[in-house]
């Protein structure tokens, strides 16, 4: 034990004071009245011996009390334990994790962490002496993480809010150089990695002070996409929906809605195995032409910052399908020429427009004779630039071009050398749960009559077989390369190689091919924290200005660039809401973009205090990290390791109750 003001101790010598008072007394005569002879020596022992011991009790109070008086004004404290430690205490840094995986709720009282968060790193506030300026470092950084005094800092805590903006530890390690540096937080699994604290140096006390949740039950919507993206008005559009129950345990009747334009549409109830992603299938319409503003929700309890996504559902335009034939009036003329939302153009091999061509959702090459050096690498490059290309074989001619497309697409195929003369085999029927066909069959015959086609081409090794012949030689196959697709087939059209095109499949096939390869110009939603966004660009010809991102009253412009026809912008830091945004020029609105958050703080669970020591592990002696417990538990930790066990207010204390223990001596015995 050591002493602040070691020079208070002379004032010891007082007491002296009631001991000479002590004597005193006893010297002093007393009379004593007694009634009766009988008496008097009874009475004279009975008398001493409470005499003595009351007057022996107040000397011992009034010694004590001038004891631990002189000790109070003295100031003893037990040292630091760790007396290498800094000790400097003029400034500290408070980094309160209030991302919002924080609205999760306590496990010992009805509150959410940010809220105990706050009043914890209000108890560390209070631990320090009142020159101390402090740094409140958040997700959104009230007040820019400049230091202030005690009273400025509670305010900060006071006004928290949850925030989009991820807590970057490494980026508070160089806003912060303060020599104690408390970091509240619930440390995520999904998001907390020991190398964020490598920013701190190892003059900086780092203090990691977890924040116990109750559960780490939640629901999430990962993410939504279209069975195909084209999206047709007044007719039923198909929506796959990917849940994520974060949870322990399984949860029945999860109510899940689709809005469209502030009006239900679809809704459905799901079963949530633990721990997985689960894919909701919803069909629905939309009704008349123009962007559509959709979401979908579910009801889910304490976190519900991701219970709704969403995403922007933009009308398609017409997909363009060129077709590159021998044949001036082949039958997919009449066939894409019948539907007001295909716009067809046909080329004969030596008469093509390649910059056209270039802009087209899908290049049908049907039956060309001489494929062309040129015509093969454009093909090649359109596939891998994410294109759609459907290859339908000639009846005859040269196949030097088709092997020179299929060496640079990596593609296994071959002709057989098959003539018309050659026999047919049956195709066998399509799967019915293979997603090509999906939207296909009203009423599904495993019976039913296929056509026959010879085998011109064959190959091995595709992305995906949707049809097979009768033997399980593929018929139509797809071969995934690059950023696009090729699908084959291995007959001609040609009576005489196959039957398909009179067959009632022929249709369908074809149109889910060129729907297919439809590609909205936009995504469905973006993540706030996501990457660069690309959407088309207003020809500069028409206006010239900035591009700015707008909802309600707020507007943002990002860093972006224009090249190519397109718009590439990064999602401005400063925006933090999810929601609909239109982007601007002007005054002239372009689009609708949706944004959402980012899903890894969807992820509940949480590190230990013992996981959390592990991780760090023994080879950062300047990282502490604290059991998860009351806030009291921290304060006395960090004051025996860096202030020592201030000792005055206990020596206050046994001086009030000695001064008390005299006064009941003196009244009551």
């Amino acid at each position: 034990m050591a002493f602040l003001y070691p020079t208070f101790l002379a004032a010891l010598a007082a007491v002296a004071v009631p001991i000479i008072l002590h004597l005193v007394q006893l010297r002093r005569a007393k009379r004593v009245i007694f009634s009766n002879v009988r008496f008097i020596q009874a009475s004279k022992d009975l008398t001493a011996s409470q005499r003595n011991l009351k007057e022996l009790l107040i000397l011992l109070c009034r010694i004590l009390f001038i004891v631990f008086l002189v000790l109070a004004f003295a100031q003893p404290f037990l040292p630091a334990s760790d007396a290498a430690a800094p000790a400097d205490a003029s400034e500290v840094a408070i980094v309160v994790d209030n991302s919002y995986s924080m609205q999760n709720l306590h496990a010992e009282q009805d509150l959410t962490l940010l809220n105990i968060a706050s009043d914890r790193a209000r108890d560390i506030i209070r631990m320090f002496p009142g020159s101390t300026s402090f740094k409140v470092i958040s997700g959104n950084s009230p007040g820019h993480g400049a230091p202030v005094q005690e009273s400025e800092a509670e305010g900060f805590l006071t006004e928290l809010d949850f925030s989009a903006k991820d807590l970057v530890f490494s980026r508070t390690a160089t806003a912060s150089r303060a020599s104690h540096t408390f970091i509240l937080s619930d440390f995520q699994k999904s998001t907390f990695k020991p190398s964020l604290l490598q920013g701190y140096d190892s003059t900086t006390q780092v203090h990691l002070v977890p924040i116990a949740a109750a559960a780490t039950s939640n629901v999430a919507i990962d993410s939504v996409y279209l069975e195909d993206e084209f999206i047709r008005s007044a007719a039923d559009n198909v929506l796959h929906v990917s849940l994520f129950n974060a949870g322990e345990e399984a949860l029945e009747d999860v109510q899940v809605r689709l809005i469209v334009e502030n009006r239900q549409v679809a809704a459905l109830s799901v079963n949530l195995p633990p721990q997985q992603a689960t894919e909701a299938v919803m069909n629905f319409r939309v009704e008349g032409a123009g962007t559509k503003r959709a979401y979908i929700e579910v009801e889910d309890y304490p976190v519900e910052f991701d219970n709704t996504y969403y995403f922007v559902l933009s009308p398609a335009s017409n997909i363009a399908v060129t077709e590159i034939t021998d044949n001036a009036s082949s039958s997919l003329q009449r066939l894409y020429q019948n539907e007001p939302f295909f716009s067809f153009t046909s080329y004969t091999a030596g008469n093509i427009n390649y910059a056209q061509a270039g802009t087209s959702d899908i290049i049908i090459l049907n039956g060309v004779a001489n494929l062309s050096s040129a015509l093969a690498a454009t093909v090649a490059n359109f596939v891998k630039e994410g294109g759609t290309v459907a290859v339908i074989p000639p009846a005859g001619g040269e196949e030097a071009g088709y092997a020179a497309l299929f060496q640079n697409l990596n593609i296994p195929a071959s002709f057989t050398g098959a003539t018309a003369a050659s026999s047919k085999t049956n195709v066998a029927p399509p799967d019915p749960n293979n997603p090509f066909f999906r939207t296909i069959f009203s009423e599904y015959d495993p019976k039913m009559q296929m056509p026959a086609a010879v085998r011109s081409v064959a190959w091995s090794r595709a992305s995906e077989d949707i049809l097979k012949y009768r033997g399980g030689a593929p018929f139509l196959s797809r071969f995934d390369r690059g950023n696009g697709h090729l699908y084959m087939m291995a007959a001609p059209l040609e009576q005489d190689f196959s039957a398909l095109a009179n067959h009632a499949l022929f249709v369908p096939i074809m149109y889910k091919l060129a729907i297919g390869s439809y590609k909205q110009q936009q995504a469905l939603a973006y993540t706030l924290s996501g990457s660069t966004i690309q959407v088309p660009a207003i020809s500069k010809t028409k206006k010239e200005g900035v591009y700015a991102l707008q909802k309600d009253s707020l507007a943002f412009i990002p860093e972006q660039q224009v090249r190519g026809g397109k718009l590439f912008f990064d999602t401005p830091a400063a925006m933090d809401e999810a929601g609909f945004y239109t982007l601007q020029m002007q005054d002239s609105t372009i689009t609708t973009l949706a944004f959402n958050y980012g899903k890894a703080e969807s992820n509940l669970a949480q590190y230990a205090p013992d996981e959390l020591r592990a991780l760090v592990g023994p080879g950062r002696e300047n990282v502490h990290i604290y059991d998860a417990e009351d806030a009291f538990s921290v304060k006395d930790a960090f004051e025996k390791r860096y202030f020592g066990v201030k000792l005055w207010k206990y020596c206050l204390i046994l001086c009030l109750f000695f001064l008390m223990a005299e006064i009941a001596l003196i009244r009551f015995l």
